[in-house]
């Protein structure tokens, strides 16, 4: 099993997210201003997502940090 099919690591989980919810790459590239790249390297265990960034982009989709990176029972919470 690769990393990008483990669905525990916090980019898979985000990918899975992202298909779920009919976003591309590009889609969240412009919500968020991060690049496609590096999105993408996130989402295959290639770069890690920041805490910084986990925030960035939870608020620009408007969805919990724990929606986005977390386990269903996690209750984080996106800070104001």
């Amino acid at each position: 099993m690769t990393e990008e099919d483990d669905m525990t690591t916090p980019g898979a989980r985000f990918r899975q997210w992202r298909e779920e919810n009919d976003l591309s790459l590009r889609d969240v590239s412009d919500l968020t201003g991060w690049s496609e790249s590096m999105i993408s390297m996130a989402e295959r265990g290639k770069r890690t997502f920041s805490t910084e960034a986990k925030v960035q982009i939870s608020r620009a989709l408007g969805v919990r940090i724990a929606d986005l990176f977390g386990t269903p029972n996690q209750s984080a919470q996106v800070p104001a």
